[in-house]
């Protein structure tokens, strides 16, 4: 049975509020980084000053990246406060004009037709995809843009959260599930490419930073030479621990083409 929307969204909320994460990570949480946002906001082909709004922005990477780079009027919102309150900061440190809101994907607070372009990029597995994609193209204006980054799955994984969230597991799309679900919510879908380098980068990130954390976590335990909020983290290494088999298993599944990334631009019809 599927997690219940208010579930789901819960636990994106202790994903983007975990410095564990951040640490494990950095910044920008979907595979890709940085580059595949590009390719996404190049992929619309939007005017420069047109709004644009990252849903489920985490701590507001690809928000900033629309605004400075691109030179969109950008809006992005998040479940976690966390998440919101950092992302307005190195927004702020940037020189980003952004609107921050703290708001579910699934009650966006925004009036019909706002936008020219969506982005969702490996948010909407980690929440209750049709509602919150029938959501997104209430806000998106006729002949706007979705943009949407994700993971599909043809396998089954069994990953602790918030770690089954980081690579965007806990709910992937089945292979075809995202076209249609896309199609259903009133979108046509223009374009599809590939992204998992993008994913076997991440997992490859996840496997050295781990390494690093669980050594300084073990060498610290003996000197307790670290101090606050540090000292709190140490106690919660155990949980990367995990991250191992998890991890072994993810890049069996993507060299075997079981896991793929994908990103996708569709026009609100």
């Amino acid at each position: 049975m599927s997690a219940s929307p208010a579930t789901e969204v819960a636990c994106c909320a202790v994903l983007y509020g975990e410095p564990l994460i951040e640490l494990l990570v950095g910044e920008s949480f979907h595979p890709g980084g940085r580059a595949a946002s590009r390719r996404l906001l190049t992929a619309a082909r939007l005017s420069p000053g047109q709004r644009v709004l990252d849903a489920g922005c985490g701590l507001g990477t690809t928000a900033r990246l629309a605004a400075l780079e691109f030179a969109l009027a950008v809006d992005a919102c998040d479940v976690s406060g966390e998440a919101i309150g950092r992302a307005t900061t190195l927004a702020d440190d940037a020189g980003a004009a952004i609107g921050f809101a703290r708001a579910s994907l699934l009650e966006l607070p925004y009036a019909d037709g706002t936008f020219t372009g969506v982005l969702a990029e490996c948010v909407l597995s980690t929440t209750s995809k049709s509602v919150a994609l029938r959501e997104m193209r209430r806000v998106i204006m006729p002949g706007g843009m979705l943009l949407v980054s994700d993971v599909v799955s043809s396998g089954h994984f069994t990953a602790p959260e918030p770690l089954g969230s980081v690579l965007c597991l806990t709910h992937a799309w089945r292979p075809g599930e995202l076209e249609d679900e896309i199609a259903s919510a009133g979108f046509a879908v223009e374009r599809t490419w590939d992204e998992t380098t993008g994913l076997a980068d991440l997992i490859d990130r996840l496997e050295v930073r781990g390494t690093l954390l669980r050594t300084i976590a073990r060498d610290a335990s003996g000197s307790g030479g670290l101090a606050p909020p540090f000292t709190d983290l140490v106690a919660r290494l155990g949980d990367v621990g995990r991250l191992a088999s998890l991890l072994d298993e993810a890049r069996r599944s993507v060299h075997e083409g079981r896991l793929r990334y994908i990103g996708l631009a569709a026009r609100a019809v």
